[in-house]
């Protein structure tokens, strides 16, 4: 685990924590479909800020995730490009269950792959409370199924602490030279957890 440049700041986190961290991490990188696995600890001034709360209703997720602490563990995630979306749920989903700490962050990434764009899921401060293996999988799912739209180039989402999606958290790119992709996007994600999440495109 490695720290940030302003870790000699301000207080460091509990030996002990950061141990537990480290065993999970270690862990993920022999998870299938996993290419890399590695977290830094933040203790800027921001780090332990909270995911502004949606406006819709709660989830099984916490709903207001501590923001006593003065720093936050960065976990990075790479996935191979071939990684299904099952794989990446797994990885998600086994986090869930072994950390349980509100200032845990996990940047989730998949290479651009045979039949499908690049992704990049943010779970910011998501990791409070268990979360169903339903919803996590949903989500991998929905993702998957944005990637492989024709014309995308890239998709972003970000999942904040309540596990509730909404407008801005989703960000898509599509090529310079597609047609209409924001109709089969939309398509698309009828019947997925991204179903009608509005979203920012670029071209």
């Amino acid at each position: 685990m490695h720290r940030g440049d302003a870790a000699d700041a301000g207080p460091t986190p509990a030996p002990s924590e950061v141990a537990g961290i480290d065993r999970v991490v270690t862990s993920i990188t022999s998870m299938p479909g996993v290419a890399t696995a590695t977290c830094d600890i933040d203790t800027s001034t921001d780090a332990s800020q909270p995911t502004p709360a949606p406006t819709t209703t709660a989830s099984t997720a916490s709903s207001a995730p501590n923001a006593s602490s003065p720093f936050s563990y960065e976990i990075s995630v790479i996935m191979t490009p071939a990684a299904t979306a099952a794989q990446s749920a797994d990885v998600v989903f086994s986090m869930t269950k072994e950390l349980q700490n509100s200032h845990v962050n996990l940047e989730l990434s998949v290479p651009t792959g045979s039949g499908h764009a690049e992704s990049v899921v943010d779970y910011r401060n998501a990791f409070d409370a268990p979360v169903a293996r339903s919803t996590v999988s949903a989500v991998s799912q929905a993702v998957a199924v944005a990637t492989a739209v024709p014309g995308v180039t890239s998709v972003h989402v970000t999942v904040p602490y309540t596990w509730n999606l909404s407008a801005g958290d989703l960000n898509v790119k599509f090529a310079p030279d597609s047609t209409h992709p924001g109709k089969a996007l939309q398509t698309a994600l009828r019947r997925t957890a991204l179903s009608g999440v509005e979203w920012t495109g670029s071209r």
